[in-house]
């Protein structure tokens, strides 16, 4: 396991995706009830998660961050249909892509409809925030695959 501080005081940086009827409502559960939530997570509401793209995930990743959580409905509850059950096989592709590039399927967290409460809002922000942070930082991931090179003062 990872040494707490590896990725610095705020933790792991994450890019959360939140369904405005499900997650959304959760994450502002979570925070009138002032539960205690990992500091490195932003959340960006989404009408639905239908409309988060597999570019925007890579381009996060990209982007240096640790993690990216898509969080929708239940698969049978959408408002829109089954809009969210096209999601389940993006993030399904996405993830065998995150694996073949080096990245790792673990850093993506999608859960249709289990953080609509508080409680399971901030549950499943923690218990993603432990399984990265035992990963190295994204930025030293992307350092030692060679996609970021370091210039030195004396190269410049």
């Amino acid at each position: 396991m990872a040494r707490n501080g590896q990725h610095g005081e705020a933790g792991p940086k994450v890019l959360v995706f939140a369904c405005r009827w499900c997650a959304g409502i959760g994450a502002d559960g979570a925070g009138r009830q002032r539960l205690p939530l990992p500091a490195g997570f932003r959340l960006i509401s989404v009408e639905c998660v239908s409309r988060i793209d597999p570019d925007t995930v890579l381009k996060a990743f990209s982007q240096g961050l640790d993690g990216v959580a898509v969080l929708g409905c239940h698969l049978d509850g959408c408002r829109y249909n089954r809009a969210n059950h096209v999601t389940a096989k993006r993030m399904a592709m996405l993830s065998t892509i995150l694996e073949s590039v080096g990245i790792g399927s673990d850093r993506l967290l999608t859960s249709f409809g289990t953080a609509h409460e508080g409680y399971q809002f901030a549950g499943l922000m923690r218990r993603f925030a432990q399984r990265l942070q035992a990963m190295p930082p994204m930025g030293d991931r992307e350092r030692d695959m060679g996609l970021v090179s370091e210039r030195r003062v004396e190269d410049a």
